[in-house]
């Protein structure tokens, strides 16, 4: 349901402005509306304003805003710990914090930098490692001689390697061995040795030839392959050791630190909120003036916290909602334990007007039951009920999935009444092994009355949203708009008789003095309506038709259900039967969901709601506190 909104206007001393608006922030049940201030009448020697701050209100906001930017900078450089929440409260501490958060912002630069650097270089060992020890198997195939000399290249591809082998062979009359590997990363790499006098000069080629050289630290160049892989280790952990050093006082700093300022940060912005917030305060010599909206049961209460915070000086006045605001009223829904689910189904649509209908409870009736009545089977009605048992159960702190699971289950509750009604387990299989029968008709073979009861649900239905269509004119103020809209629907009604009288000629209905009724009312809607009247007529006619779907759907259905157990029994087999017969029937149920959802959602939204449903409201949204 739409909550009845009120429009309020707060007036008080300008020197109160501040301490009431926090007061409205901290309740979070009011929504200023600037634009209403367009109709305040003043007496002819005040002048309404936009309020301006003092000298020493800009200071304190400056002095706010920069500090609330650098404590914004301190947090987003420390680590997240778990350490609950400060109970300081910032403002007695505003000016000891400014004086510290300059301190620790630049230790936490500092550290961040140092951080990053020993990171950098840690990875930078590790790379080089995985190199060396991607070569070190190929020392196994070296001949064993303390006089040669060992180094890593990076190679292109094997093409390189031939060529470049073919180059080392050449300058070295032979004295030269070459082997290659590839790291984890694909990375070609070769090992290279040769006579340590050769050394030299064997660099001079590979670099002419732009083959890179391994890198190593200084320290490690001369020492042989295995010792400069354990150095690398050494290295590796003394540099991770620094790291978790660092890092270990940042987390000092941000397990000591980190509530306070967060705390202070929270208040910070709801400070400078409140600064903000006073563009939407006007003024006059004296006082200042805020409009806005609010849910109406809550009126009273702020009335008392008002008169209890400021002794009378800050007064609340309800005014009248006028016929120029109702669009501009913020919707606020809630509903019910039992309608709540719906929501989610209902969220699908803008916001409703304040002056039109909520439809969730709406959704809430007749989903369910066209549902059941499209799916109608006993079987699939208690794996659904299963199924929703199962997502209510399993995921109650998750919303969403908790309010499909509920649905669902009140869905599946009509599924199973329709199947009884209609005496359908699993399609023909409860009349085949168990005897079932139909408690009201046989809907695979009863075409005829299934049309006829579908029919009946859509002009019910559409009837329904045309009287809600005149009741909302009502709600408007537009009497008008309602007796076209109830003239309308009178029209309805008569075709309808005379088509069930047209049909049915032995009932007493008589086609033809109904179709004379018609006759009458079409001038006067023209009149009202213009030539689309008539256009409007066979339009929601055809609406009503729209529900035959709910046969036609239903009678899909049941003869996929027929033909899975058909083909199962067909099989010869009875385990390759079932696992036939239950792929079909999962099959089935799958679009048992699918199918009945969307076309009941269609009837909704495009033949039901457009009777009556105005959609493009304003969501309620006031002003709330942040908490830390």
């Amino acid at each position: 349901m739409i909550i009845r909104m009120a429009k309020v206007e707060i007036v008080g001393p300008k020197q109160d402005l501040l301490s009431t608006l926090d007061l409205l922030h901290s309740r979070g049940i009011f929504q200023p509306d600037p634009q209403l201030m367009e109709r305040v009448e003043l007496a002819e020697d005040e002048q309404l304003q936009t309020l301006v701050l003092d000298e020493n209100e800009l200071r304190e906001r400056s002095f706010f805003q920069g500090l609330q930017e650098r404590v914004t900078n301190l947090l987003e450089l420390l680590p997240e710990v778990n350490n609950g929440i400060s109970p300081l409260q910032p403002l007695p501490v505003m000016g000891l914090l400014d004086e510290l958060v300059d301190q620790h912002l630049a230790t936490a630069r500092d550290l961040v930098r140092s951080l990053n650097e020993c990171r950098r270089n840690a990875e930078d060992l590790q790379h080089d490692l995985s190199f060396w020890e991607a070569l070190e198997p190929l020392l196994e195939n070296l001949p064993k001689n303390s006089n040669l000399e060992l180094f890593g290249v990076t190679i292109r591809d094997s093409r390189q390697l031939h060529n470049l082998d073919s180059l080392l062979q050449e300058r070295t009359q032979g004295r030269c061995y070459i082997s290659s590997t590839t790291t984890t990363d694909g990375t070609l790499i070769g090992l290279i040795a040769t006579d340590k006098a050769m050394a030299d000069g064997l660099r001079q080629a590979l670099t002419a030839e732009k083959v890179p050289e391994l890198s190593l630290p200084e320290e490690l160049v001369g020492l042989p392959l295995p010792q400069r892989i354990m150095a690398l280790h050494d290295q590796l952990k003394t540099q991770l050791g620094q790291c978790n050093q660092i890092e270990g006082r940042l987390v000092d700093i941000s397990r000591r630190w980190r509530p306070i300022y967060r705390r202070a940060l929270v208040w910070l912005e709801e400070r400078l909120a409140l600064y903000r917030a006073t563009a939407t305060a006007y003024t006059t010599r004296l006082c200042f003036i805020i409009q806005g909206w609010m849910a109406n049961h809550d009126v009273a209460r702020l009335q008392d916290d008002l008169n209890r915070f400021f002794s009378g000086r800050v007064v609340l006045e309800q005014l009248a909602i006028l016929e120029e605001d109702l669009d501009q009223v913020p919707v606020m829904l809630r509903n019910p334990g039992y309608f709540a689910p719906f929501e989610i189904l209902s969220r699908l649509l803008p916001l409703p007007k304040y002056s039109s209908y909520d439809p969730t409870p709406l959704i809430g009736l007749f989903f369910p039951v066209l549902f059941g009545m499209i799916l109608g089977d006993i079987g699939y009605g208690l794996i659904l009920l299963l199924l929703a048992f199962f997502l209510a159960r399993h995921f109650p702190a998750h919303k969403l999935t908790s309010d499909i699971g509920k649905v669902l289950g009140i869905a599946a509750l009509y599924t199973l009444i329709f199947g009884i009604l209609y005496g359908e387990l699993f399609g023909d299989l409860g009349a085949t092994w168990l005897g079932l029968h139909p408690v009201w008709f046989d809907r695979g073979k009863a075409v005829v009355p299934m049309i006829v009861f579908s029919l009946t649900v859509g002009v019910v239905h559409i009837l329904l949203g045309m009287t809600l269509g005149a009741l909302t004119e009502l709600r408007r103020h537009q009497p008008r708009k309602a007796l076209v809209k109830l003239a309308m629907l009178v029209a309805v009604i008569l075709m309808v008789l005379a088509l069930v009288g047209w049909f049915y000629p032995q009932s007493w209905l008589s086609t033809g003095p109904l179709l004379i009724g018609v006759g009458i009312l079409m001038p006067v809607l023209i009149a009202a309506e213009g030539l689309l009247a008539p256009l409007e007529l066979l339009k929601t006619m055809g609406n009503i038709i729209s529900y035959v779907r709910i046969m036609a759907i239903g009678f899909s259905s049941i003869l996929l259900a027929v033909v899975a157990n058909r083909l199962g029994g067909m099989t010869g087999d009875i385990m390759v039967g079932i696992l036939v017969g239950g792929t079909l029937h999962a099959f089935n149920l799958l679009l048992g969901v699918f199918a009945p959802t969307v076309h009941s959602l269609r009837l909704h939204y495009v033949e039901f709601f457009s009777k009556f449903l105005d959609l493009g409201g304003r969501r309620f949204e006031p002003w709330q506190k942040r908490h830390p």
